[in-house]
């Protein structure tokens, strides 16, 4: 069986493996395309430039869901330590705990920033409905 022997001259031209990437490639380079995002332990985005696809609306959502979640734990672990106050009668207080109420607006707050920050993530990246 006679083989055609291959020219040393098409080497390395077909585009499909480099060596080096083309300068369009290095400029643009690869990206994540996302519905949800995976999240760093200070909220930021886990993905290589992402691009949200899908309905523009479910992510939104998706996104505030995630970050108010995150957001508020994270409040709630750096207040670790909070104790209950109990009434004169044991049963608990009728005024809630300063402490407690501190908290809670704090989570509020984080949740409302987190949830800007989702919607202009997603306002940012979202590319459409894939396809």
């Amino acid at each position: 069986m006679a083989t055609t022997p291959k020219k040393d001259a098409d080497a390395g031209q077909s585009g499909v493996l480099q060596e080096t990437p083309t300068p369009r490639a290095a400029e643009h380079g690869d990206h994540d395309r996302i519905v949800m995002a995976s999240r760093r332990a200070d909220g930021s985005m886990d993905q290589i430039d992402p691009e949200f696809i899908g309905d523009k609306d479910v992510a939104i959502a998706a996104a505030k869901e995630q970050l108010a979640t995150q957001a508020a734990s994270a409040v709630d672990v750096a207040a670790r330590g909070v104790s209950d106050r109990q009434g004169e009668d044991g049963t608990g207080a009728a005024e809630p705990d300063p402490d407690v109420k501190a908290l809670k607006d704090a989570q509020e707050a984080a949740v409302k920033r987190a949830q800007a920050q989702a919607e202009r993530e997603v306002r940012d990246r979202h590319q459409g409905l894939g396809g």
